[in-house]
């Protein structure tokens, strides 16, 4: 939840016409890559830390491992859609005036800083204009949580996936004999009566 909110509520913190443009820009152009790559990273991390306790008669752990592993990784997914489809609509409402202001802001520096850039290159692509880069900074609208809630499904499913295949990895990992810990959690020993 604190990527996604380090995230989309970048403009509460990082001053556009105090940092260096270069960082400002790589900011804006990154930040949602950056963001989507922690949250599968996140997943992958539940999935490989979790440990089934709730054994099953007649169920081989290697299912469990995998039932498991796509639960954890789908429960951060869910915690991570859940914050995302909150903060956009704080954005659409409640920050908006916030953000526009930050776009006004920031595009000059990131135009100045693509500018720079093309001057290098001996066959530079076209620089975007300031209003582009404006219309791409600003604040979405109360329509947007529709695709949130688009994207929110989509990542659950997408970070559930990648959590099964670590589950399914942990089980193939082990020999071929049953991998059941001795004594799960919570579990009495088999003598003790």
């Amino acid at each position: 939840m604190l990527v996604a909110l380090a995230a989309d509520m970048r403009f509460l913190f990082v001053s556009p016409t105090g940092t260096p443009n270069w960082i400002l820009t790589a900011i804006e152009e990154y930040r949602t890559s950056l963001a989507l790559a922690a949250y599968i990273f996140l997943g992958l991390l539940a999935a490989l830390r979790m440990r089934p306790d709730r054994m099953e008669q007649g169920v081989p752990y290697r299912s469990l491992l995998l039932r498991d592993g796509a639960l954890a990784a789908t429960v951060v997914a869910v915690m991570v859609g859940a914050t995302l489809f909150v903060l956009t609509a704080l954005n659409a409402t409640v920050f908006s005036d916030t953000i526009r202001d930050y776009a006004n802001d920031a595009a000059p520096s990131i135009v100045a800083y693509n500018e720079k850039v093309a001057n290098r290159l001996d066959d530079p692509p076209p620089v975007p204009v300031i209003a582009e880069i404006e219309q791409g900074l600003q604040p979405p609208v109360l329509r947007d949580l529709g695709r949130s809630i688009a994207n929110f499904v989509l990542r659950a499913l997408l970070i559930g996936t990648a959590g099964a295949i670590v589950g399914l990895l942990r089980g193939r990992a082990g020999s071929n004999r049953d991998e059941r810990p001795q004594n799960p959690p919570g579990a009495k020993p088999p003598n003790s009566r």
